[in-house]
């Protein structure tokens, strides 16, 4: 939410001014943006030719979250967050559709593995011309409801690609190279 500042009139009596100030009781809510991540082996994707093997003449292409950024702000109602996500996505030499079409996801953890909302977005990437690599920006606005103990020190959200467990065991290995 945009807040625009005004300036007073000159005019005005710096009594006035310092009576007005003390007359405001509500603080401004100072409390950061909850943690950000995403899940170990959900924050890139390879994507081979159908019925291929791994080999890397075979990726069609690579998508990854390259980072996230956020603006939060707290009231009565909860936390609102507006997301900014940037994605990556590169062609592989198998790659015939110039497209990279994947998914990815957005989701509030509340605890450890406590997932209490998910939402899924698809995301549809050309590459054109003789572009090899491509990116974007997602503005996605997640809205979390207080908590019932009104504490959101647990909240945490994740963002990551909604990938297959071959794709998740591929991260594994090739990160364990």
């Amino acid at each position: 939410m945009r807040r625009r500042l005004t300036r007073a009139s000159a005019a005005l009596v710096p009594a006035t001014l310092a009576l007005a100030l003390a007359a405001c009781v509500a603080e401004p809510d100072f409390r950061p943006c909850p943690p950000i991540g995403s899940p170990a082996g959900l924050e890139r994707m390879t994507v081979f030719v159908a019925g291929g093997g791994e080999d890397l003449t075979e990726v069609v292409y690579e998508a990854r979250v390259d980072g996230v950024d956020s603006v939060c702000e707290y009231d009565e109602s909860g936390l609102k967050l507006a997301l900014n996500i940037r994605l990556i996505a590169e062609r592989g030499p198998a790659d015939a559709e110039r497209l990279a079409a994947f998914k990815y996801f957005v989701a509030v953890e509340d605890g450890v593995g406590a997932i209490t909302a998910k939402e899924i977005y698809d995301i549809a990437m050309p590459f054109e011309g003789n572009r090899r690599r491509v990116g974007v920006l997602e503005e996605i606005d997640v809205v979390v409801p207080t908590p019932a103990d009104k504490s959101f020190a647990d909240i945490r959200i994740l963002v990551g690609l909604q990938i297959t467990p071959e794709q998740v065991d591929y991260n594994q290995r090739r990160r364990a190279r």
